[in-house]
């Protein structure tokens, strides 16, 4: 099928391309980085200008022979674009850290333009800082930091921890419309500040992803959020003294309980709250780093925190440090007072057959207040990402590409 002309029943030529109705073309330009954006003016007149009005904006400095290049390139693109029409989205993705010098016009355009989402994901192996004007804005509803890299370097003179930025954040986000945040790879550093509330100014928080974080120094770090529904907390490098979270509306929690590394030694999420009276499902695993067979009695003083949960996940690692607490276990009355399925995750683990004996007092024991609850064991792997529904718009993509390319060639 020519995607690009086809031939009507009295012998004409019509351009599928040029026929196209807007929302398509804004469709196709928003898979684009805006170097090949702006490349698809050479398709026709009807796509000349229809770059410099698409709402979302897609920028990466992997395709350019230097930074300066980039900078250039970023300048006159977004000084060229229709300045009457806002930025839904921007995705920024590079190399390097972010005090490079293009970072911050980019971000403050997006502002100024009334961005609802943005995505900003480097790759750098040193400490660097973020652009203050990152935490202000009164639009911004979606953002996605992250660093990317994963070369392993010296930190301390005993631990060997993942690379990591390591940044001054304000105390405050002025992010009132935000409604998810997704923090990843991280290292936070407050000057001091030993007490701290990033988000209590973020009333609209719903969601909530902190992966692979490390702070320093901080004793206590306070996630208070009233309408926070979803938080995920993963594969932390080390923990503050005090995880405090004060979050009325949860209903769903993953978490794995323990660091990667504390001085030598992982320890336990150090969780307080108020209480999660709404609480649905809650997914508990190990860090990543945990190779040791302790914390079971920590573990379990966390559990009355996660006492109305309607579904609660267990992987087996966390199954196994139980058992070293059978004293408790035999003894002692579960917390869970509404559970209604107990899922244990074997997938991380390699030898199965000492669980079974195990898993029955275990299981007696989360089961004690909710006896109608049913318990099931196996593979829980995350459900796979769907394929894009609009396999004929990637088609198309790709074909215009290629044009692109043959008719920059000439």
């Amino acid at each position: 099928m020519d995607l690009v002309h086809h031939t009507t029943s009295d012998g004409a030529a019509e351009d599928r391309i040029f026929d196209l109705p807007d929302d398509i073309i804004y469709r196709i330009l928003s898979f684009l980085d805006m170097k090949y954006a702006v490349q698809t003016s050479l398709l026709s007149r009807r796509w000349k200008h229809a770059w410099k009005s698409m709402p979302n904006v897609i920028l990466s400095n992997h395709n350019y022979n230097s930074r300066k290049m980039f900078a250039n390139f970023v300048h006159e693109a977004l000084s060229r674009r229709d300045n009457q029409t806002e930025v839904s989205a921007l995705d920024l993705n590079i190399s390097g850290d972010t005090e490079q010098s293009f970072v911050k016009p980019i971000v403050k355009y997006a502002y100024l333009h009334n961005v609802t989402k943005l995505t900003m994901i480097w790759c750098s192996d040193y400490y660097s800082e973020l652009p203050r004007v990152l935490f202000s804005s009164p639009t911004l509803k979606h953002l996605t930091l992250g660093n990317r890299s994963q070369r392993r370097v010296k930190f301390w003179k005993h631990q060997t921890l993942l690379s990591k930025s390591s940044w001054y954040f304000p105390d405050s986000w002025e992010l009132p419309a935000l409604e998810t945040l997704n923090l990843s790879n991280l290292c936070f550093d407050f000057l001091g500040n030993k007490n701290v509330n990033m988000f209590s100014k973020c009333k609209n928080l719903k969601d909530l992803v902190l992966h692979r974080l490390e702070y320093r120094p901080l004793e206590t770090f306070n996630v208070c959020a009233p309408q926070l529904i979803n938080l995920t907390i993963t594969d932390f490098n080390s923990f503050p003294k005090v995880f405090n979270v004060v979050a009325p509306q949860l209903k769903n929690m993953t978490a794995s309980v323990t660091s990667y590394f504390s001085l030598g030694r992982p320890t336990v999420l150090p969780l307080f709250t108020e209480g999660f009276n709404y609480l649905e499902k809650v997914s508990l695993s190990f860090g990543s780093g945990d190779k040791e067979k302790t914390h079971g009695s920590q573990i379990l003083d966390l559990f009355p925190i996660f006492c109305n949960a309607k579904l609660l996940i267990l992987d087996v690692n966390i199954i196994e440090r139980l058992s070293m607490c059978m004293d408790r276990i035999i003894h002692e009355r579960g917390p869970f007072i509404n559970l209604k399925c107990l899922k244990i995750n074997t997938m991380p683990h390699e030898q199965y057959e000492p669980i079974a004996t195990i898993l029955v007092q275990v299981n007696n024991y989360l089961l004690h207040n909710s006896l109608s609850a049913t318990t099931s064991i196996g593979d829980f792997p995350q459900v796979p990402q769907k394929r894009s529904r609009q396999q004929l718009l990637t088609e198309l993509l790709i074909r215009l590409l290629e044009i692109c390319n043959h008719r920059l060639c000439f």
